[in-house]
């Protein structure tokens, strides 16, 4: 009998997890790379995630440039898979103020501008 109700405890504690894990991860938007400008659409509070492949040596400078106060920077890093062709960088934002903000990632090689990627996001 005893094996039952702890199966029955385990249950809603487990379902809870899954619940918690799901809030916390709808409070992050992620956008794959694609090297192609876009538009996002996040909430206030949200954090998100600009994925951004490189070929060669160039990198995406860091912090990019940003058109209003909507957004702030958090960081970037240099994210798996690790390949010779060029790093793979994650560049991460909080969404602060309804607006919209455009963010300028600018790809560099020593100080020349190689590519620009310039995305618009909508905070709600």
């Amino acid at each position: 009998m005893l094996p039952k109700r702890s199966g029955r405890l385990f249950a809603p504690c487990y379902s809870c997890c899954i619940l918690l894990f799901a809030a916390c991860a709808a409070d992050i938007v992620s956008v794959a790379s694609d090297s192609g400008s876009r538009t996002i659409a996040v909430s206030v509070g949200q954090e998100l995630r600009v994925t951004l492949g490189n070929v060669g040596p160039a990198e995406y400078e860091s912090p990019p440039q940003i058109s209003s106060p909507a957004l702030t920077f958090l960081d970037v890093q240099v994210i798996p898979p690790f390949t010779p062709g060029g790093p793979t960088q994650q560049f991460r934002f909080r969404a602060v103020a309804r607006g919209q903000s455009i963010i300028h990632f600018r790809r560099l090689l020593g100080d020349a501008v190689v590519y620009t990627v310039e995305d618009t996001v909508e905070v709600r």
